[in-house]
């Protein structure tokens, strides 16, 4: 296993927490060399003070005497050393180790180091409290035997060291664990990011294509004033089309200026047929909406209503709000609006572009959002979309 390193900008593994909070525990989190210092230095601080006051003022009698704080000090110094300089680096060796041998090597360098640990403490409590500390030792055990001196201690060690090992266990395994279900986050972020990126280019290459043959139909007739106007229209929505980011919303204002691009050209090509009626609401052209959101809901009523109308025909644009609500429709006239609508999302010849429209809604939006196709009376067929009504950007 390998350590975990996070994002090396500061913003640390917490990205669902939020301000103080969230900072605070990044920066705790953010870093495990810091965070194992940290950790260590104020654990073994605290096991001090536990160690004072519960365990040497039984030992010398009188509580925070100069040997009681002697005693604590020794062994916290001693626990210190042993887990920073040898029981760490032995268990993150354990830790690369198939689960078999993470576990004899964790057990058996523990077991070990309890008995050094033991050594080393009767040795440094022989130098600081002299031989009556010894001999005190040997009358309650009744051996002078060196290494049996040492079986009072070994327990306490071992549930010490077994702690810390439990300690240190636990929090690599967390941040592990952490690590991984950020990047899985991440990782899905993307993926969707992804998705409404393809959904928004998905363009369809028919306008594209009828656009180039209407500037070719007007080249060759010597118009040129027109194909160059129609030219320099496409260019200009084509632009706005790529260079606008696809995760982020723009205003129903600004998302209309570049509708009239698109619609000027497809004017050009069915001149006086096509007419266009807008019903605004001058509150909702503040709002947020994602980019060419109506765009496929006008190529499809052009494509299928009025292309279809030698008399041509009309296409509504109504944006109000409701309440905390935006509502947008898209409604033409044409003959062939079908009996049930929501049958047209399932046609691959002329729902890709609605269908479009309602993932794109959904990966934005969720369930404050909604998407339905109607038959307006006596003909023709109404695309409507509801989504929370908003002044700021939106980031998936």
């Amino acid at each position: 296993m390998t350590a975990v390193e996070f994002a090396p900008d500061g913003k640390g593994p917490f990205l669902e927490a939020d301000g103080k909070s969230r900072r605070a525990l990044n920066w705790f989190f953010g870093r495990k060399e810091r965070l194992f210092w940290l950790l260590q230095c104020g654990g073994w601080c605290g096991y001090f003070v536990f160690h004072v006051v519960l365990v040497s003022s039984l030992v010398s009698g009188t509580l925070m005497s100069a040997e009681a704080i002697a005693f604590s000090l020794s062994s916290s110094l001693i626990g210190f050393l042993t887990t920073t300089i040898v029981l760490r680096p032995v268990l993150r060796f354990a830790r690369r180790q198939q689960p078999g041998s993470l576990l004899t090597v964790a057990f058996s360098g523990t077991l070990a180091l309890c008995v050094a640990m033991a050594g080393v403490k009767a040795l440094i409590f022989m130098q600081i409290f002299g031989d009556a500390w010894i001999q005190n030792r040997i009358e309650q055990l009744g051996t002078d035997n060196f290494l049996m001196l040492l079986v009072p201690d070994l327990m306490p060690n071992l549930f010490l060291l077994g702690s810390w090992g439990g300690f240190y266990f636990g929090f690599n395994y967390y941040l592990t664990l952490r690590d991984e279900s950020e990047r899985a986050i991440r990782s899905a972020r993307l993926a969707e990011q992804a998705q409404l990126k393809m959904l928004r280019y998905q363009l369809n290459p028919h306008f594209l294509f009828n656009t180039l043959n209407a500037i070719s139909t007007l080249v060759l007739t010597k118009d040129g004033e027109h194909a160059n106007e129609m030219l320099t229209k496409l260019s200009a929505f084509l632009r706005y089309s790529l260079d606008s980011d696809p995760l982020q919303t723009t205003t129903l204002a600004e998302e209309l200026r570049a509708l009239e691009l698109y619609l000027d050209i497809e004017a050009t090509r069915f001149g006086e047929r096509l007419r266009i009626v807008k019903e605004m609401d001058e509150e909702a052209l503040g709002a947020s909406v994602p980019s060419l959101i109506l765009q496929p809901a006008i190529e499809n009523a052009i494509k299928y209503a009025i292309g279809s109308m030698e008399s041509g025909g009309e296409i509504k644009i109504v944006a109000k709000r409701q309440g905390d609500t935006l509502v947008l429709q898209v409604c033409d006239n044409g003959p062939n609006a079908p009996n049930d609508p929501e049958l047209l999302l399932a046609t691959a010849s002329n729902g890709v572009g609605l269908a479009n429209m309602r993932e794109r809604l959904a990966h934005l939006y969720g369930p404050t959002q909604s998407f339905s196709l109607s038959r307006r009376t006596p003909n023709g067929l109404c695309v409507t979309l509801k989504l929370p009504f908003e002044t700021r950007s939106r980031i998936p």
